[in-house]
């Protein structure tokens, strides 16, 4: 069964993230109700995508964590290395 997430704006498009299973969440973009990929949060952040430049994926993905529309915070999110 699959839960909507919630939704992120980013670059002027708003995106939809959809828990696929334990860690897993799709993005689709709302705009024509495209799938543009999926991005992973264990044991760390990786992203999927052919068709938007993973750069983007990325900050979607970053924005939902973010946002709060995830349930996992983690250590990637702050760009010093403590």
């Amino acid at each position: 069964m699959q839960f909507v997430k919630g939704m992120v704006l980013v670059g002027g498009k708003t995106y939809r993230i959809v828990r696929l299973g334990q860690g897993q969440y799709e993005v689709i973009r709302i705009l024509d109700d495209a799938r543009v990929g999926t991005f992973s949060t264990q044991p760390k952040l990786q992203v999927t995508t052919n068709v938007i430049e993973p750069q983007l994926m990325t900050e979607i993905a970053r924005s939902a964590l973010m946002g709060g529309k995830l349930s996992w915070m983690g250590r990637f999110l702050s760009p010093n290395k403590n």
